[in-house]
């Protein structure tokens, strides 16, 4: 059995335009010949159904013998075969796509998936997987996409690069709760800013339900955010880490959450 694997954004598509047309072609053919086994002298058989079930089921040209996964980067197209259940020789009529998608969607890596079948012999597998924005700390490590949804748990040597979510109340994530959704989707969201603003957060924490505090890399300084309006809030906190450029170390904290004004907590000098 041929597996190709394609990358998420596939550009050979259109390539294949012409093979699926050659390939229809091909189908309507067979089917005029199974048309041809079923006529008699005095006409279509329609008594003996079960002979054109036959034909189509057990042809030889109808013998899946390319599978094409395309888009699978964290999950390998070895395994989003073995999960589809498919093998070499299998009638392609035999396939059921929504069935096969129903078994791939449980991948904790698998944010959708389509299965179709292009006849007579060609099986495709589109994946599109979940992206890692966060990682939430809510007793042990688990991923969070950017819909705001734990989708996995942080395996040994995975990818930890990316900003810790602390703060959170586990009972809420248990019951994916759709308002910690919402408030995760606006902490993801202040996580960009900050970063297109090159401050690259390390911790973004909960305070409460409407307060959130930011850790960048550069510095140990909590950056006190509240609630909403984060593109004001970051331009009066650049204003003020300006000021204080190379002193960062004396600042213990900035808050910004009061409007038109930062509050500054200094550290105590030291003798």
């Amino acid at each position: 059995m041929k597996l190709k694997l394609y990358p998420q954004d596939n550009r050979r598509r259109g390539q294949y335009g012409w093979r699926r047309r050659l390939l229809a072609t091909g189908l309507i053919a067979s089917l005029l010949i199974a048309a041809a086994v079923l006529y008699e002298g005095n006409g279509w058989i329609k008594t003996q159904p079960a002979m054109a079930r036959r034909f189509v089921l057990e042809n030889h040209y109808f013998v899946v013998r390319e599978i094409q996964v395309r888009g699978g980067e964290q999950v390998s197209g070895n395994e989003i075969v073995a999960m589809a259940g498919l093998r070499h020789g299998m009638n392609i009529w035999k396939i059921d796509p929504v069935a096969i998608e129903q078994k791939i969607i449980k991948h904790p890596w698998v944010r959708r998936v389509l299965v179709r079948r292009e006849f007579p012999r060609r099986v495709i597998i589109e994946v599109e997987e979940r992206t890692p924005k966060a990682i939430v700390a809510a007793g042990k490590l688990y991923y969070v996409d950017g819909d705001g949804v734990l989708f996995k748990e942080v395996g040994e040597k995975e990818n930890v690069n990316f900003p810790m979510l602390t703060g959170l109340r586990r009972q809420d994530l248990a019951t994916s709760d759709s308002a910690t959704r919402g408030r995760i989707r606006d902490a993801l969201r202040l996580s960009d800013l900050m970063t297109r603003d090159s401050h690259t957060l390390s911790e973004i924490h909960f305070d409460a339900s409407d307060r959130l505090t930011l850790y960048t890399v550069k510095f140990p300084v909590a950056l006190r955010m509240g609630w909403g309006d984060w593109e004001e809030k970051i331009q009066r906190l650049d204003r003020v880490l300006t000021l204080w450029k190379e002193k960062e170390s004396r600042l213990v904290s900035l808050d910004v959450s009061f409007r038109d004004q930062v509050v500054a907590r200094l550290r105590r000098a030291t003798k």
